[in-house]
C-alpha cells in the first residue's frame, strides 16, 4: 500500500532495476512477492519534486519462530528465497512542491 502527500500521484516499484509495476494514482495498493531484496518506489505529480521511499526487505517476526520449532532447515529455505522477509506498509510518501 502506498500513500502520498498530495494524494493522486504515480509511484513506480522497482527491485534490482526490474519493475515490478506502477501505482496510478495514490493511494494504491500493488501485490508483490516477498524476497531479500529491497524496493524502490518513486513518485511522480505534476508540479511538484520527484519523490524516492527505499522500502528495506526486513525479517519478519516469525522467522525467530521457525528458527526455534522448525530448526536451521526451515530457517535456511525460508532466508534463502526470502519468504521469511517483510516490507513496510502502508508507505506514505510526501512530494514537495516546485
Amino acid at each position: 500500500m502506498v500513500n502520498s502527500n498530495p494524494p493522486g500521484a504515480s509511484c513506480t516499484l522497482t527491485r534490482n532495476q526490474e519493475s515490478l509495476g506502477t501505482i496510478t494514482p495514490t493511494p494504491g495498493s500493488l501485490y508483490i512477492e516477498k524476497t531479500k531484496y529491497d524496493i524502490l518506489i518513486t513518485c511522480d505529480k505534476k508540479g511538484y519534486e520527484t519523490a524516492t521511499y527505499l522500502n528495506h526487505s526486513g525479517a519478519a517476526g516469525a522467522t525467530f519462530g521457525n528458527i526455534i520449532l522448525g530448526g536451521g532447515i526451515g530457517w535456511a529455505v525460508d532466508s534463502a528465497s526470502g519468504a521469511d522477509n517483510k516490507y513496510d506498509t502502508p508507505v506514505n510518501i510526501t512530494l514537495s512542491k516546485k
